[in-house]
């Protein structure tokens, strides 16, 4: 994964241990609509705006799983688009 469990807990200021799974799942799921959203896989040396995209992802995901608010989510996946573009293969693109 290119972002620990630590480095979310510490973004989130999560200091127990009970919600590690979930933390977890979902990293690997925003991992997963990174490199779908760019079409290339990431490695732990992914640049830093990849890493920053990741992050919110998780953060929005964990602080909103109960609410379903449209504008926010158009917000943030603005950013995470906005993060990752830079980043996508040209070459596998529709």
């Amino acid at each position: 994964m290119i972002v620990t469990l630590d480095e979310v807990k510490a973004h989130l200021r999560i200091d127990h241990d009970a919600e590690d799974a979930y933390l977890e799942s979902l990293i690997r799921q925003a991992q997963a609509v990174a490199e779908d959203y760019c079409r290339v896989p990431f490695s732990e040396e992914a640049p830093e705006p990849v890493r920053l995209a990741v992050l919110l992802f998780v953060s929005f995901y964990y602080e909103n799983r109960d609410v379903p608010d449209r504008t926010t989510y158009g917000a943030m996946m603005l950013a995470f688009q906005n993060l990752l573009y830079p980043y996508r293969d040209p070459e596998k693109m529709f």
